[in-house]
């Protein structure tokens, strides 16, 4: 169950694709949709469902998570499952977990813990459920030995609603002393019913990843450089922006149409280093969901 979920993790996250009236977060295949993103590591609020409910479902279909590691193949994704849980104040979405702090009429804060995505590229080979799932990164002579572990970070996120937009921000601090680092988002998304079965989600993303994260796991240090991969450490801090498109068409109450578009446009800190290899990477899936 934990690689299952981290597999929807690095989707979610790669997504950044979650609302709160509506986060695959790459920041997702919910039924309130950001596929991460963290994706895009914007997260949810405990107003998406009724206190106690669990909401678990899986889309089968096919799509790729473009990699940014040069020499590591795209992710074929065949199969996504989602897990969410709603209490009172207490919540959790895949790898994300929550508590709110205070609900207001159009404001939410919570106090939110989310996987950082940046170290899934390098432990893909950790998972032997992408294996499984007919995910099949394979790994190049020129990033084989280069390790980085997984951090986890926390902090606050403030949702308001205004004007039918979801205006998001937070600030996630690494709680496990991994690199020291944080990440800021602010996302805006729109929710549109376009019928009684069919539905769409616009969101647009800026997240700001400090010096320190970027330094743990973009630089080339000394003793992993050589000829063809020379010494690299970011310069300064750096943003990042992503769009999405998710929309669903509802066929009864358990299966759906699913259909994900996300485009992420990484900072000059991040593509410098001579080990990423997409500066652009995209995100698609198209599939059907079925809803426990």
């Amino acid at each position: 169950m934990k690689n299952a979920l981290l597999v929807a993790a690095l989707a979610l996250a790669s997504l950044d694709t979650q609302a709160t009236s509506t986060e695959i977060s790459l920041e997702s295949v919910n039924k309130d949709p950001e596929v991460t993103e963290q994706q895009d590591s914007a997260t949810p609020t405990s107003q998406q469902a009724e206190a106690g409910e669990w909401d678990v479902s899986v889309s089968l279909g096919y799509g790729q998570v473009e990699s940014i590691i040069k020499n590591v193949e795209d992710y074929n994704l065949y199969l996504l499952p989602n897990i969410s849980y709603y209490g009172e104040d207490f919540f959790v979405e895949n790898t994300t977990l929550g508590y709110s702090l205070y609900e207001g009429q159009d404001l939410y804060v919570d106090l939110v813990g989310l996987l950082n995505r940046d170290g899934l590229y390098f432990k893909l080979e950790d998972f032997g459920i992408f294996s499984a799932l007919g995910i099949n990164p394979v790994r190049g002579r020129d990033v084989v030995d280069i390790d980085r572990d997984l951090s986890y970070l926390a902090g606050l996120s403030a949702t308001y609603h205004v004007l039918g937009l979801d205006i998001r921000g937070g600030y996630y601090h690494d709680i496990t002393d991994v690199h020291g680092g944080y990440e800021v988002s602010f996302s805006i998304a729109k929710h549109f019913s376009l019928t009684d079965n069919w539905t769409l989600d616009l969101k647009t993303t800026a997240l700001h990843k400090s010096k320190k994260l970027l330094d743990y796991y973009y630089t080339i240090r000394r003793e992993e450089a050589f000829t063809r991969r020379p010494f690299y450490t970011p310069n300064s801090s750096g943003n990042s922006y992503s769009w999405t498109v998710n929309s669903e068409y509802s066929f009864n109450e358990n299966w759906s149409a699913h259909l994900l578009l996300n485009r992420v446009v990484l900072p000059n800190e991040i593509t410098n280093s001579i080990i990423v290899g997409n500066k652009r990477p995209n995100t698609y899936f198209l599939g059907v969901k079925y809803t426990f």
